[in-house]
């Protein structure tokens, strides 16, 4: 199953679930009619290139202002780090006040800057058919979109159907879409964005190599050693591979090394794009980080 996962997010009345029937083919189980926090399920996404289900965690904003705060916390840093996709689910609405959805947006664009710099995720706005609303009059769908896009989200209207005037798909098929081209099997965030400078220099050290050669703390690496450390890693699995007989042992440990040479290799390049004085203390945890998996 992908690292990754969906965080499908809306206000009480939002219909998510309905929107998550219509995702998924079906409902997660013990759903509570007062509130939809807390509920978790699965997508099956199947294209020509993979199939991968991949999970999502539902959950239900009171405050936008406290949710935000609560997920953009230095507390949720390991929930931010697998995220995917961030889906936002909204009724329409009955008048032209939209400070509440306002409200809920700068609280999720607050989550994903959260995130880091480096997060590629999805993130998705759906507004869900309101009945009491009439059709006639409102925002166009453009107008809609440039709301959306003014916090980082794309615009998807739960309802619409076809193409668009330029051909592209719309609505559930669009987002489908989107979910389906992003990269669920990407390496997670590594959460090194929001370390302060006290950190960094922590992190760095004043020696980062004791006179035996050894990286202190097992954090202390010059960025421009990476390259060794990959080396390094890289025979040592290998070493450990060739003591081994069992042959399933040997293909999961050989998956296992695939998988952290494509992480270190991910660090590295970012790692060539941070300032000079950024670098050893970002390659340090990084590759800590990694370690860790194997």
């Amino acid at each position: 199953m992908p690292e990754r996962r969906i965080l499908l997010v809306g206000r009480r009345d939002s219909e998510i679930l309905q929107f998550l029937e219509a995702l998924t083919g079906s409902l997660p189980p013990h759903q509570t009619p007062d509130s939809h926090a807390g509920l978790t399920h699965t997508l099956t996404l199947k294209t020509q290139y993979y199939t991968s289900t991949i999970p999502i965690w539902i959950d239900e904003i009171l405050s936008a202002t406290e949710w935000s705060t609560a997920y953009s916390s230095s507390e949720a840093k390991e929930v931010r780090q697998v995220l995917g996709a961030i889906i936002y689910c909204f009724k329409h609405p009955g008048s032209e006040d939209i400070s509440e959805l306002k409200d809920d947006l700068a609280g999720l664009q607050k989550v994903v800057k959260a995130c880091g710099y480096h997060w590629d995720g999805v993130c998705l706005a759906v507004t869900m058919p309101n009945r009491s609303v009439k059709s006639e009059g409102g925002k166009t769908v453009e107008e809609w979109e440039d709301l959306m896009m003014e916090f980082g989200f794309e615009f998807v209207d739960f309802e619409a159907k076809g193409r668009n005037d330029y051909g592209e798909p719309t609505g559930m098929e669009r987002l489908k879409e989107a979910l389906e081209a992003n990269d669920w099997n990407a390496p997670l965030s590594l959460g090194l964005d929001d370390l302060d400078d006290d950190e960094l220099d922590e992190l760095a050290g004043e020696d980062p190599v004791d006179q035996d050669g050894n990286v202190r703390n097992g954090l202390k690496l010059e960025a421009n050693e990476m390259e060794q450390e990959m080396f390094g890693l890289h025979q040592a699995i290998l070493d450990e591979i060739g003591d081994d007989d069992d042959e399933d042992d040997e293909e999961i440990q050989v998956e296992s090394l695939e998988a952290a040479m494509q992480r270190l290799q991910t660090v590295k390049d970012m790692v060539a794009e941070l300032p000079d004085d950024k670098k050893r203390a970002f390659a340090a945890k990084a590759v800590a980080e990694v370690m860790k998996t194997l």
